[in-house]
């Protein structure tokens, strides 16, 4: 049976990572305004070959829990959904929909996922190596990994928020972008979601 599965991972902690990004987006990037709050994730996602959904989630679970290559139990939250046959489970105490640091803002407010990754697959293919043997009686057929910057931004509409995204992240010049090096790096906005039920709908 095909499976599908996506695999979330933040620390528990303050990210400096992530404190020194909003910093700089709003203090030296002129971002103050629009920009309300920021989380970052680990994030893999894999097509397997399995029994059902509950037996590969059981075998993924168990073994990203035992590796710090994808989870450190005392330093990560995670959430791990596997579909197929019609099926979801879900595992982990990551709770992704109320994970909105910033949605207090006034006004419309969108919560956008934008996935960085690298380009080639060298990366992805090292976790696939790694994962794969311990995985009994599945096969993984495709893995990708990368980083999720989760960004709130105040806008009217869905498409001014992907734009503020977009000059946010990607990097033109030492003054313009901040999250994506396009010499090395590729990236795609994975989700969005309007917070407090404004225009826009839920993620997509």
């Amino acid at each position: 049976m095909k499976a599908s599965a996506e695999l979330w991972v933040r620390l528990k902690v303050i990210d400096l990572v992530v404190q020194t990004a909003q910093i700089t987006l709003t203090e030296k990037m002129g971002f103050a305004s629009e920009l309300c709050g920021m989380a970052r994730y680990s994030w893999w996602a894999l097509e397997a070959e399995g029994p059902g959904a509950a037996a590969v989630s059981a075998a993924i679970d168990r073994e990203i829990r035992i590796d710090s290559a994808f989870t450190n139990q005392n330093k990560h939250r995670y959430r791990l959904a596997v579909r197929a046959g019609g099926e979801e489970v879900v595992t982990g105490d990551l709770i992704l929909e109320a994970d909105l640091p910033g949605a207090g803002c006034a006004g419309p407010v969108f919560a956008c996922d934008l996935l960085v990754s690298e380009q080639g697959d060298a990366r992805a293919a090292g976790y696939a190596a790694r994962l794969g043997p311990r995985l009994a009686g599945l096969r993984i057929e495709s893995l990708r990994c990368g980083e999720v910057w989760r960004i709130l931004v105040r806008a009217q509409a869905r498409e001014a928020a992907l734009g503020l995204v977009d000059e946010m992240a990607l990097t033109r010049s030492r003054r313009h972008g901040l999250l994506v090096n396009p010499h090395y790096q590729r990236c795609e906005v994975i989700g969005v979601a309007a917070v407090g039920g404004e225009e826009g709908g839920g993620r997509t």
